[in-house]
């Protein structure tokens, strides 16, 4: 009878303590590696946000600043602000004088075409040279005779599924422009302003964000991005040069292209670091019909 009470022995507090001591360092061993795993999530995807912003940020000005002819499309530039003319229609002179030009436009996408913001045209000379003309008022006409029997331009029909793909025909109200030749290539553009500024995104107060302005449109300041670091800046190639500069080339029509440093930021600061993850952008734009 003894012997069967001594084999239903319980756990000693000796071994029951050992037990706590093994569990409690495993439990504090995983909640460590889970407090981990979270933060580095959290960094990676803080990392990630800051990706997105500056990736956002390049395609809204790269298709704009590739179309930038330097000779005469660069009016103003510093580290963080940038101001161009921005061609977004071509067209044919069909008939001029000193107050009225008709021009036939090559075909373009309507919604570029119809958005506010046009600032004037710049004509091409046989030379190769350009002239702008600012200002004016835009009214589209029907495509009119004069084109195909003056000039000699054949007028593209849309076809039926493709009902934007056509020709248009603009009139401008100029005022003291020369009497341009007939046939004389033209591009239209708008004047816009790329800079950074501080956010207006509930949340983001204080950061810096890249705004877009169409100077001639008489409409607000649009917020394309945000947030980045204050450091975020416009650079400049200088002509033959195959690094960038901080300096801005003098004259402006030096400049060959700009590089675009972007460090786009998370918008929460991460546990870890007590500041927003960052995200380190650069690319260049190099610029349309410079080489060197």
């Amino acid at each position: 009878m003894n012997r069967l009470r001594g084999s239903r022995r319980g756990v000693t507090i000796v071994e029951l303590l050992i037990a706590m001591v093994i569990a409690a360092a495993l439990g504090a061993a995983t909640l460590s590696l889970m407090l981990s795993q979270s933060r580095f999530a959290e960094r990676a995807e803080g990392q990630r946000a800051g990706r997105r912003v500056g990736r956002s940020a390049v395609n809204a000005l790269a298709n704009d600043l590739r179309m930038v002819d330097p000779s005469w499309g660069i009016e103003a530039a510093s580290a963080t602000s940038i101001t161009v003319k921005v061609p977004y229609a071509m067209g044919v002179i069909c008939a001029s004088t000193a107050l009225l030009q008709t021009i036939e436009v090559l075909p373009v996408d309507s919604v570029a075409f119809a958005m506010p913001g046009y600032s004037g045209f710049a004509a091409r000379a046989s030379d190769g040279s350009y002239t702008t003309y600012s200002g004016g008022t835009v009214t589209e006409i029907a495509v009119p005779s004069t084109c195909s029997v003056t000039a000699g331009i054949t007028t593209i029909t849309a076809p039926s599924d493709a009902p934007n793909q056509k020709s248009r025909a603009v009139t401008i109200v100029t005022i003291g422009a020369p009497v341009l030749a007939v046939g004389t290539p033209v591009m239209f553009y708008r004047r816009t302003q790329f800079y950074f500024g501080a956010s207006n995104q509930n949340g983001l107060s204080g950061r810096t964000a890249l705004w877009r302005n169409y100077l001639s449109s008489g409409s607000a300041a649009v917020e394309l991005a945000a947030p980045f670091s204050n450091t975020a800046a416009f650079r400049f190639f200088n002509l033959s040069a195959t690094t960038s500069q901080t300096a801005v080339p003098s004259p402006l029509s030096d400049i060959k292209g700009f590089e675009l440093y972007l460090p786009g930021q998370s918008d929460n600061s991460s546990r870890q670091k007590g500041a927003p993850e960052q995200a380190n952008l650069t690319t260049a734009v190099f610029l349309v019909n410079r080489s060197s």
